[in-house]
């Protein structure tokens, strides 16, 4: 530890070295993981942290091997967990005004993101916080928007850089995944709700291949597939006669195309009953308050939620597409979804709240 101090020592001028040329040095030492986390996880937090600050274009960053090397010299990497006092040593060595220490463990089903960073020339913390983000997908965005705080305390707003400064407010990751999930399963419900298993009958059959028909209850839409049963005279059973597309509807009646199934006679009186509405999910719209990585999360957990309803089916090519929007504060935030047919025609809309 003598040699180690002593080279500090002389370390100390190329800090100010640095200062001089502009750019305050900053060096990354370690980020370390904790609980389920994993060291992967804690090499993607370090590359993201390195991307942000180089890309800030407001500091010098010091490679990784540059500190290895310092580390291997002074015998360092075999002590293990170093103090605060060591870490600004080693700052001083690789002439850093600041050097970053950061985290990623777990927190329930999330995942908390912490950065430190100390001063080398005061011995002072320059900055502390930490971070939870919704799922392992959000681990760089969240460790860049980390950066962008880090670079905002040490440095101030970028001059002349709005965007710098509006990136460092961005909301990301103030939300627990189970509360995305559930909201989505919200939105899912809803929906079902307006999509229920629908009953109607054949009126007049016809042998073009088209037919009239009524419902007794509920609104089907253009569009919809029904499958067609009734009596066999044969086996004097029912059974299934084949499919009806409804290509009208109104309440004074509706009429549609049908397919036969082989052998099948379609008849006046015949049931028919909705088939699972192959439904699919664009990309839906981050709203004030709402980053964009929430916004693809609550999609993608919204198709998860619909495909669990036997009232859906997931589909390349649907009848029907879900877009809308999340939006709002965190613990206030909405999802708005509108369900489409084919022509653009809109077919139902729910808002619901949520509490993430």
């Amino acid at each position: 530890m003598r040699n180690f101090l002593t080279f500090a020592l002389f370390a100390v001028p190329a800090v100010a070295f640095a200062q001089a040329q502009g750019a305050p040095t900053v060096a990354i030492a370690e980020v370390t993981a904790r609980g389920n986390a994993d060291a992967d996880m804690a090499s993607e937090v370090n590359d993201a942290l390195t991307d942000q600050l180089v890309s800030d274009g407001r500091f010098r960053v010091v490679e990784r091997q540059q500190i290895a090397k310092v580390m291997k010299e002074q015998m360092l990497a075999q002590s293990g967990v170093m103090s605060d006092e060591v870490q600004i040593k080693v700052a001083q060595l690789v002439g850093a005004r600041f050097i970053v220490l950061g985290s990623v463990g777990t927190k329930g089903r999330s995942y908390a993101l912490s950065l430190r960073a100390l001063d080398s020339t005061s011995a002072q913390v320059a900055f502390s916080e930490t971070l939870k983000v919704g799922t392992e997908e959000q681990i760089e965005a969240g460790s860049k928007q980390l950066a962008r705080k880090l670079a905002d305390k040490l440095v101030g707003p970028s001059a002349g850089g709005s965007s710098q400064s509006a990136a460092s407010a961005d909301v990301l990751g103030d939300f627990d995944a189970a509360q995305v999930k559930d909201g989505a399963q919200a939105v899912a419900r809803s929906l079902a709700l307006r999509f229920p298993k629908l009953t109607g009958r054949i009126v007049n059959a016809l042998p073009n291949g088209t037919a009239s028909c009524s419902f007794e209850s509920g609104e089907p839409f253009k569009g919809e597939f029904f499958e067609v049963s009734g009596r066999d005279d044969v086996t004097e059973q029912d059974s299934r006669k084949g499919y009806f597309l409804l290509g009208s509807w109104s309440r004074n009646g509706c009429s549609g195309r049908v397919k036969r199934e082989p052998g099948g006679i379609i008849e006046d009186g015949d049931t028919l009953t909705s088939l699972p509405v192959k439904i699919g999910v664009e990309a839906l719209q981050p709203g004030p308050g709402t980053p964009p990585e929430l916004a693809s999360l609550v999609a993608t957990e919204l198709r998860a939620a619909l495909d669990s309803f036997p009232q859906f089916q997931i589909a390349p090519d649907p009848q029907l597409t879900a877009t809308g929007r999340v939006s709002g504060p965190r613990g206030r935030r909405s999802i708005e979804v509108q369900v489409i047919d084919k022509s653009g025609t809109v077919i139902q809309k729910v808002n619901v709240p949520t509490s993430f």
